[in-house]
């Protein structure tokens, strides 16, 4: 009886906190499930900022053999 009894409260009292709790699992699969989120995003990111990096790597080519080619017609007679 007493076990049952004790049983009964534990169920009692989980039902009144639940709402102002969450179990460790939850939070575990919460903060797994955040850290999939960034990082993927964080990914993405990086990806993007590569891909900037390449362009600006062409166009600052691209304008250093244009200035290469000015000073070029400049020196000609």
């Amino acid at each position: 009886m007493a076990r049952s009894l004790r049983s009964k409260a534990v169920r009692t009292l989980d039902d009144a906190l639940s709402p102002h709790y969450v179990r460790q699992e939850d939070v575990v699969r919460a903060l797994d499930e955040l850290t999939r989120l960034l990082t993927d995003r964080f990914d993405a990111e990086a990806e993007a900022v590569a891909v900037i990096g390449q362009r600006l790597a062409a166009l600052s080519a691209l304008v250093e053999r244009m200035h290469d080619e000015l000073v070029e017609l400049r020196s000609r007679p």
